[in-house]
């Protein structure tokens, strides 16, 4: 089977919206090592969270521009562009995809837990792709970087601003970092805040409005979710809406953003927002409109 080449595989993807690298079958067995803390969104074949994983093969890392925090229907788009190619033997691959930007050397890790796109900045997306075939004319000047990123350095502004202070980095060594994680995801889904969103302000006002909102206001954590809607969480079944738990939110089955905290990716030094994130504006990037 002749090897596929790189640099034809990486042109079907438009250069304005997607950046594009390479990892050995080796660097995707690292990632599938790298653990994950909660799997959600899984799509494709799983390497992750395991130690016996067959069919590891080289992949391509794609990164998709988007400024829609929940909307992760990039993942289709990415299998259509393939589908559409001609090529076969491909599969989508859920893996640790902030590792496998770090092999491919698309990204750095920065304090607040997150990949900063070398291309993006924090507005961006992660998948893999992985193919039975051999690739030639791989990129070699890859800019893999395992260590914090340099910006971050004596930065602590994302800690200070997270409105839970779920982001801990008491030093500038990966080791010094570490993310509340419970924090941030109940703060993210169900928090109250008066001018942040959350998931739960847009479920209420959309999708379930008949719901008290004294009732609402009771759900502080996924734990509180959990006992009054069970395991499948809150439920997106009327007006046109539903959730998909690999692709998000939908309404009238086109994906959707739903508009949720952006406060650790909008800081001064490291985003153009300015440490200002338009929350008003956010749900003018539904794509219903």
């Amino acid at each position: 089977m002749k090897p596929l080449d790189f640099t034809v595989v990486k042109k079907l993807f438009p250069q304005e919206q997607w950046d594009v690298g390479y990892i050995t079958k080796t660097q995707l067995q690292i990632c599938a090592y790298t653990p994950i803390k909660w799997k959600f969104h899984v799509v494709g074949l799983d390497f992750s969270n395991d130690i016996h994983f067959d069919q590891l093969q080289n992949c391509i890392v794609l990164i998709k521009e988007t400024p829609k925090a929940g909307d992760y229907d990039f993942y289709k788009e990415a299998a259509t562009i393939m589908a559409k190619s001609g090529v076969i033997g491909w599969d989508m691959v859920y893996t640790n995809f902030k590792e496998a930007a770090i092999q491919a050397g698309l990204g750095v890790k920065a304090k607040n837990s997150l990949i900063y796109s070398y291309r993006f900045g924090f507005d961006c997306k992660i998948c893999v792709i992985r193919f039975d075939q051999s690739f030639k004319n791989i990129p070699i000047n890859k800019r893999v970087n395992k260590k914090l990123w340099n910006r971050c350095v004596d930065c602590w502004d994302c800690a200070i601003n997270c409105p839970v202070k779920a982001i801990h980095n008491e030093g500038n060594d990966m080791k010094d970092h570490w993310l509340d994680s419970s924090k941030c995801d109940n703060f993210i889904g169900l928090s109250d805040h008066p001018t942040i969103p959350s998931i739960k302000k847009f479920w209420h006002k959309h999708v379930h409005p008949e719901v008290p909102k004294e009732e609402v206001d009771k759900l502080k954590t996924w734990f509180d979710v959990k006992k009054k809607y069970g395991t499948a969480g809150l439920p997106w079944d009327k007006n046109g809406y539903s959730f998909n738990s690999s692709f998000g939110a939908a309404k009238d089955g086109k994906p959707i953003d739903v508009p949720m905290c952006r406060e650790c990716t909008s800081q001064p030094r490291c985003s153009k927002w300015k440490g200002n994130y338009p929350y008003d504006k956010q749900e003018w990037f539904m794509r219903e409109q």
